[in-house]
């Protein structure tokens, strides 16, 4: 793969990335490798909109009732941190392709390695699991959803089929296409999940607006901290892409134009969020489900809206189970060419897919608990602390990094906050699952 080295020299003084100053570094350089083939940076923010913003399109109104007012603080407060671990995490990975030359090149698990420069080999396992569970469990709840809408828009033509029976068939049909190798070689599936969620966005607002005129908004009622933590967790989930974010900025053409895409990505999300969260909080009010289409008004519009948030799922299902994958047959050593090993490794995992959401098939429980635990670890948790931690290291070839008092403390208080809202979220998710009075049957 062809690159180009960009190399500037200064005797005292030298400007890096981010307006930051070298200080007395005659042997630091900016390294910046551009790629002959990857994605730019729309394709990047594309695949970031396109794995992030299903689910919370669907289960954030239901999340905003049970946390009342103070759900659109945890909104606003929950993208921005989110954008700020996102944007540190793409600085992290240049770091490691500046100090360590062996990886300026394809990768198939960045974040465990950004995990190893900072923090040691312990670290990089805890990410692997962590990134392994959350995408695992994001792509379940995933093809969930997807199966209660198609469910739902075919109940009249074959009402003896179930959301476990379509999970099933969805699960199947999309394992071929599992075997292709990393985002960048089916692009256009950044391309359509974007698509398709903006178009059913638009679509369920306008049905939003038009139930505002006919639907009697259920009385308030208060929710104790059971709901607010589970319903925190939700919101967690929402903005949980970090996982797959050094893939995607891996397979960019420049790796540095990755923060640009991360704060494109965030700024669109919340577009989408916002107006869906509030007309569904306060046009449905108790009466919302937690997945909003069950709430509107039946009509051919929102049946529209369903099929095209559909097909998002399983695009973003697509997007999110790919760094899996790569993860972990990278610690196996399987071939990177296409090979019959890839083949039947991934179709043992949907095997697992399959296990996994029949046995719990209410997806809110499981998005819950994955969005209290593994996704506050790598989205709010990790990315600042490695940031710190690579920042901290000092080597005289290195460029020195300074992070400002402000911003320490600032780091440090996400990572207490991240750790004790997780754990309430996590601890409350566990409770709803497994709960004597509240245990899901599984399908079979």
């Amino acid at each position: 793969m062809g690159y180009r080295s960009e190399r500037n020299y200064s005797k005292s003084c030298v400007e890096y990335s981010e307006n930051e100053v070298l200080i007395d570094a005659p042997r630091n350089e900016e390294f910046t490798e551009v790629r002959v083939k990857g994605l730019g940076i729309v394709s990047a923010t594309l695949f970031i909109i396109g794995e992030m913003a299903g689910s919370g399109v669907l289960a954030l109104p239901r999340a905003l009732v049970n946390t009342g007012n103070i759900g659109i603080v945890l909104l606003i407060v929950f993208c921005l941190n989110a954008a700020y671990g996102g944007i540190r995490l793409g600085n992290c990975w240049n770091m490691v392709e500046q100090r360590f030359p062996e990886h300026r090149k394809a990768t198939r698990n960045p974040y465990a390695i950004v995990a190893e420069k900072a923090i040691g080999k312990f670290g990089s396992h805890v990410v692997s699991i962590c990134i392994r569970i959350t995408l695992f469990g994001a792509g379940t709840v995933y093809l969930l959803l997807a199966s209660q809408i198609i469910q739902e828009l075919l109940r009249a033509v074959v009402p003896e089929l179930s959301t476990c029976l379509y999970f099933l068939l969805i699960s199947i049909l999309i394992t071929p296409v599992l075997w292709l190798s990393s985002p960048k070689d089916f692009s256009l599936v950044g391309v359509g999940a974007v698509l398709t969620i903006v178009c059913s966005c638009i679509l369920f607002n306008i049905q939003i607006f038009s139930d505002a005129k006919t639907i009697p908004t259920a009385p308030r009622q208060v929710h104790g901290f059971h709901d607010f933590f589970i319903s925190s967790g939700m919101i967690l989930f929402s903005f949980g892409g970090a996982s797959t974010f050094p893939t995607i900025q891996n397979d960019m053409k420049n790796r540095k134009d990755f923060s640009m895409s991360v704060a494109i990505a965030f700024i669109i999300i919340m577009l989408l969020y916002f107006p869906i969260t509030i007309g569904g909080f306060l046009v449905y009010g108790e009466g919302v489900n937690i997945n909003l289409t069950l709430s509107m008004t039946k009509n051919l519009m929102v049946d529209l809206g369903n099929i095209l948030i559909a097909i998002h799922l399983i695009f973003a299902f697509l997007i999110v189970l790919n760094p899996v994958f790569q993860d972990v047959e990278e610690s196996f050593q399987l071939p990177k060419r296409f090979h019959w090993k890839r083949c039947v490794f991934r179709s043992l995992v949907m095997v697992f897919v399959i296990f996994v959401g029949e046995s719990v098939p209410q997806f809110g429980k499981i998005l819950a608990l994955i969005g209290g635990s593994t996704i506050t670890m790598t989205t709010f948790v990790f990315p600042p602390l490695f940031y710190m931690k690579l920042c901290d290291q000092e080597n005289p070839n290195w460029p020195k990094k300074v992070i400002p008092l402000h911003e320490r403390v600032y780091i440090w208080e996400l990572i207490v906050i991240g750790l004790i809202g997780g754990c309430a979220s996590t601890y409350s998710a566990i409770i709803s699952i497994f709960g004597a009075y509240s245990f899901t049957r599984p399908c079979y």
